[in-house]
């Protein structure tokens, strides 16, 4: 495994690990015809106890798994109203 390699599964394992969390369920497959992979993202058990407006499900889609996931994120938080500030 390369150093680019272990960060994508670094950075993959955090953002899997902070949804499961918050109680949302991640599913991601391969898309075999195009060569591209896909997300969606739904609330689980614990989301739907809570009492604030369930979270709907988003998917996402994009070159590599970590990709898809990353924009099924990003619809997420622009259905919450979230400001995301990018810190590159």
């Amino acid at each position: 495994m390369t150093h680019s390699d272990d960060r994508v599964a670094a950075e993959m394992g955090r953002t899997l690990l902070a949804l499961y969390r918050a109680g949302m369920q991640v599913r991601l497959w391969p898309e075999a015809l195009s060569g591209r992979a896909g997300a969606r993202i739904v609330p689980g058990p614990s989301a739907r106890r809570r009492r604030s407006a369930v979270p709907r499900s988003v998917t996402g889609s994009g070159e590599s798994p970590l990709q898809a996931l990353c924009a099924a994120v990003e619809r997420l938080n622009d259905r919450a109203g979230a400001i995301v500030v990018r810190l590159d």
